[in-house]
C-alpha cells in the first residue's frame, strides 16, 4: 500500500471512529504480507479487533456507570463460609436470565454475609452482557428519591430504569 492510500485510509477511519482499527492497521498489513490472506480474511481480523475493542469498552463504560463500592467478581465469593446459599441458584442467576424476565432479586441476611458481594458480583455479570446496572444501597435510594422529589425531578429518576 502507497503512503498516499495508507493516509487517506487512516483518516478515513479516524473520520467513522474506528479507532481500534486505526492502531491495528499497521500490524494486520505486517501479517498479511507474511501470511498473505485473502481480503475477506484480512477484513475479518481486523473488523473483530474493532468489535473486541468496543466490546470491552462498553464493559468498562457500565462498569464505572454502575458506581459499585468494590469490584468483587462471583469467583471471589467463598460459597464455603456460607453453607446455606444454593451456589447453583447463584451461578444460574449469574446468566442474567432474571433481568430479561424483569425479575427481582433480594439478598437478606445477617451483616457480613456477602450480600453486598453478591449484589456486586451479579452486577458485573450484568455489565459483561451488555446490561447497564448500578448499584445503590436501599439507604442511598431512599436519599436519592427524596431528592428527587424535593427538586421535581422525581419522574426523571424513576424513569432512569426503562432508559
Amino acid at each position: 500500500m502507497n503512503a498516499g492510500m495508507k493516509a487517506v485510509l487512516m483518516e478515513n477511519l479516524k473520520v467513522l471512529k474506528l479507532s481500534a482499527m486505526k492502531r491495528e492497521l499497521e500490524s494486520h498489513l505486517r501479517q498479511a504480507n507474511q501470511d498473505k490472506p485473502g481480503y475477506e480474511e484480512f477484513l475479518l481480523n481486523l473488523t473483530e479487533a474493532e468489535v473486541l475493542t468496543r466490546k470491552d469498552n462498553g464493559y468498562k463504560k457500565r462498569l464505572a456507570e454502575a458506581k459499585f463500592p468494590l469490584i468483587k467478581p462471583l469467583e471471589a465469593f467463598d460459597f464455603g463460609a456460607a453453607p446455606e446459599l444454593d451456589a447453583r441458584l447463584i451461578q444460574d442467576l449469574s446468566g442474567c436470565e432474571y433481568v430479561q424476565k424483569a425479575r427481582n432479586v433480594i439478598f437478606l441476611g445477617k451483616s457480613g454475609a456477602g450480600k453486598t458481594h453478591l449484589a456486586t458480583s451479579l452486577g458485573i455479570e450484568a455489565c459483561k452482557n451488555s446490561i447497564r446496572t448500578r448499584f445503590v444501597t436501599g439507604c442511598g435510594l431512599a436519599n436519592e428519591l427524596i431528592e428527587a422529589r424535593d427538586e421535581k425531578s422525581l419522574g426523571r429518576i424513576i424513569c432512569f430504569g426503562s432508559a
